[in-house]
């Protein structure tokens, strides 16, 4: 069973880092999703009622807008593909590899809570034709991993700012 425990309202235009590089700016709203994953625990006693609820894990999942569609960008978000030599991506690598992951921070300019994913890798990108108002944008959706390097509870991610 999966519970969603907080969308984050759509923060406004935010700043996003990926693995130490400065992406830019996102337009139209950034997403954050957060789910616990749970299972109910049930006795022949109390019919359909719960006695317990184990946690089975805490995802989130990020859609990042970004109004700045450059070649280092595409590159971070189509994470399969490679430089050659500098000017294009090309795409066609084997498959069953993991794919690139780093330090997601998610900083919005107007001062409210930021998010920081430690191990974050982008899943899925929306069409590349998106524009708004004549904008190209790179629709990435992030999904946060594991950090085992990580002390035990906080090896996914934390939100920082105001809490409003």
């Amino acid at each position: 069973m999966a519970k969603d425990i907080t969308e984050i309202r759509k923060l406004g235009t935010c700043r996003v880092n990926f693995g130490g590089r400065d992406m830019g700016y996102t337009q139209g709203g950034v997403t954050v999703t957060i789910t616990m994953d749970q299972v109910e625990i049930m006795v022949d006693e109390y019919g359909t009622v719960p006695v317990d609820s184990i946690d089975v894990g805490t995802n989130i999942e990020i859609v990042t807008p970004m109004a700045q569609a450059s070649l280092d960008n595409y590159k971070d978000t189509l994470w399969t593909g490679r430089n050659v030599p500098t000017d294009r991506l090309t795409f066609g690598r084997k498959v069953g590899t993991s794919i690139t992951t780093g330090r997601l921070v998610i900083d919005p300019i107007n001062d409210t809570d930021g998010v920081v994913v430690y191990k974050a890798g982008c899943v899925a990108v929306d069409d590349l034709g998106y524009n708004n108002d004549g904008i190209r944008i790179v629709g990435a959706h992030w999904r946060g991993f594991i950090a085992d390097d990580r002390s035990g509870g906080d090896k996914v991610f934390r939100i920082f700012g105001g809490l409003s």
